[in-house]
């Protein structure tokens, strides 16, 4: 039986959420729910290919720690539970268990950068960027766009 369980993470006023290239780190900004129905699969800096690699480092830590939260936490809470039960019953060895729950994990602030936006025609997909890095690549389909690297 497998869990699953949505994990909302915050956006920025422009409802823009950061990602980071496993690659080169560098980080960009994409709007999930609008342009391509296709997932994230090229970086915009470097190139690199990837599928589910994008996650900054506080986003995939705190998607880590829910899923301890919710999915290992009370697996264990029930394992404890029931050794502690049956071990009472014992008559002459007994063990116990003892266990403590994690705190709730904060979902990591997004930062409001003063970075420009651009938006690939080939898949609809528009992202922010630090500016001064080019030339891009379509994160959906890896296209380069050269140097056209107009503000949005």
């Amino acid at each position: 039986m497998s869990n699953k369980f949505k994990v909302p993470l915050k956006t920025d006023s422009h409802g823009f959420i950061s990602q980071e290239c496993p690659n080169c780190e560098k980080r960009f900004k994409v709007k999930y729910g609008e342009g391509s129905d296709k997932p994230i699969s090229f970086c915009p800096y470097c190139g690199h290919k990837g599928n589910n690699c994008w996650w900054t480092k506080e986003q995939a830590d705190y998607l880590g720690s829910v899923v301890i939260k919710e999915a290992v936490e009370p697996k264990f809470e029930k394992m404890a539970r029931e050794i502690n039960r049956k071990s009472s019953r014992s008559g002459s060895i007994s063990m116990s268990m003892d266990f403590k729950k994690s705190p709730k994990p904060v979902v990591p602030q997004e930062t409001e950068d003063d970075w420009p936006s651009i938006s690939f025609e080939c898949c609809d997909e528009t992202i922010k960027y630090e500016q001064g890095q080019g030339p891009l690549f379509c994160i959906i389909c890896g296209k380069k766009l050269g140097e056209q690297l107009g503000n949005n």
